[in-house]
């Protein structure tokens, strides 16, 4: 299969036309990174194919056309749920206000997340649908900052949690979803999407990239074809050939194979003294 990796599908940008372009032309699948309750919405917009790191570890797939109405929303027992003339979303109970709902954009009332809120007005947590109106997360606070996410699989039950300290993913696990038992646990996000990643694709695969940031990265430990398509300057701010670029034309970075540039692009990795072994002209 023939992947475009992004870390996140980022619709009506020029950078997301141009990928979409060739993503459609060579019949792509788009692999994201980040956790995306949206995702199966975006690619059915977008009309190309896709698939969500996380998605493929809770084992999760979605029913097209379906969504959960704003009004169909579990809550506690004896709430409401209630729709303000502004358009804002309550929950309501005996008289107070202890969450507020928001919708997806762009759809007829169907629901995002419900956010619940402490007596101070601080957050509780936030509970996420997916696109197609299931149950996708918890977002757990304390202090207003976020503690700790965990992601649901089809039938509600946990698999995947992340865990944050100073802001920051500082642990993940994952369980099996009927005896909770941890499976597998990383100390951060990058061992997290490596080995998933290196699990997911084969030899036969062809991953396709853009970015070398995060999307490289994560790319390491996979034995699958892995190409750079250039999409920015081969050179930084001071007219020198980007690091990683020149790391991976020296063979500094094994794991990616092919480097594709446009012929302006080309000259200039010529003119620097790189070596082109590994790079093709395309666009």
């Amino acid at each position: 299969m023939h992947y475009d990796l992004l870390n996140n599908l980022i619709s009506g940008t020029e950078a997301w036309t141009g990928i979409k372009q060739r993503v459609l032309a060579e019949n792509r699948t788009v692999l994201t990174l980040t956790a995306a309750p949206r995702f199966f919405g975006l690619i059915q917009e977008e009309g190309v194919k896709g698939l969500n790191i996380l998605d493929y570890v809770t084992k999760r797939e979605y029913v097209k056309d379906q969504y959960r109405f704003f009004n169909d929303v579990p809550v506690p027992t004896w709430s409401k749920v209630e729709m303000n003339r502004d358009g804002s979303i309550l929950i309501v109970d005996n008289g107070d206000v202890i969450a507020r709902e928001y919708l997806f954009p762009n759809t007829r009332r169907a629901v995002q997340d419900i956010r619940y809120n402490n007596p101070d007005g601080t957050l509780d947590y936030i509970e996420e649908y997916a696109f197609d109106g299931t149950l996708y997360s918890n977002l757990f606070y304390a202090d207003n900052i976020l503690q700790e996410i965990v992601f649901y699989n089809l039938d509600s039950q946990p698999v995947v949690r992340y865990y944050f300290y100073d802001g920051a993913i500082n642990f993940i696990t994952i369980e099996d979803p009927k005896t909770h038992k941890v499976i597998k646990d990383y100390a951060n996000l990058n061992e997290y999407l490596n080995d998933q990643l290196s699990e997911l694709l084969t030899e036969d695969d062809t991953v396709t990239f853009q970015y070398m940031g995060i999307e490289m990265n994560v790319l390491k430990n996979t034995k699958s074809h892995n190409v750079l398509e250039v999409v920015e300057s081969v050179l930084d701010e001071s007219g020198v050939v980007r690091g990683n670029l020149a790391m991976i034309l020296e063979g500094k970075i094994p794991y990616v194979a092919e480097v594709k540039v446009d012929a302006e692009q080309y000259e200039a990795l010529r003119l620097a003294g790189m070596p082109l072994d590994r790079v093709s002209m395309q666009f």
